[in-house]
């Protein structure tokens, strides 16, 4: 049985069964693309804008879709890819925050903070820092702020986003740094890791 692809390993599992859907899709419009051409394969290759180029000319992807779709053509061009992971890829992070308190009111106060993860080779990094980002500051709310109060009966008090306590812009430590620490990992595709609950665990 596969590991299965849930919480954030989607992109680390499931990802392989992209890629090699991709890599088959890819084969697929090189083979067509050679035979509109009337070229063997080898003599073929993907080329930008979006073309097959051979030594006689060149087709675009449109082109090939369309014959394929049409009159005896050879049917939609679609790529299929499986995979069964074989091992789990788990990130890793270290954490570090600076806190101020008062010591006559208990108030605290969160100066800095600086998570740096391991992901592995983020697909996309400006998606997988904003993910931290997001991250850890939901889990700064949930140690440092959110609440939710009931009264003797049972009854919440807690009723908007207001009282609950969730932080706001103003939360933000004024140093708050995330930094990916990329590595490569040989499970998911092209080194990538999970990032979502890695971002909670450490704030």
């Amino acid at each position: 049985f596969d590991k299965g692809a849930y919480a954030s390993s989607g992109t680390c599992f499931s990802g392989n069964a992209a890629r090699l859907a991709a890599e088959n899709l890819r084969e697929k419009i090189l083979f067509h693309g050679a035979q509109i051409l009337g070229e063997p394969v080898a003599d073929v290759q993907l080329a930008t804008p979006g073309v097959v180029r051979g030594k006689k000319g060149e087709v675009s992807f449109g082109e090939i879709a369309h014959k394929g779709e049409t009159g005896t053509g050879f049917g939609s061009l679609v790529g299929t890819g499986s995979y069964i992971t074989p091992d789990f890829a788990f990130p890793y992070g270290a954490n570090f925050a600076e806190v101020a308190v008062n010591t006559r009111t208990g108030e605290i106060r969160l100066d800095k903070f600086y998570a740096l993860l391991d992901c592995g080779t983020p697909v996309n990094p400006e998606l997988a820092l904003g993910q931290i980002y997001g991250a850890t500051l939901r889990a700064i709310g949930h140690s440092m702020s959110e609440e939710i109060i009931y009264d003797a009966e049972g009854h919440p008090l807690t009723r908007d986003l207001r009282s609950y306590g969730a932080p706001k812009i103003g939360d933000i430590p004024r140093d708050f740094r995330a930094v990916l620490v990329p590595s490569d990992d040989k499970v998911g595709p092209f080194g990538a890791k999970s990032i979502s609950e890695i971002g909670v665990n450490g704030a």
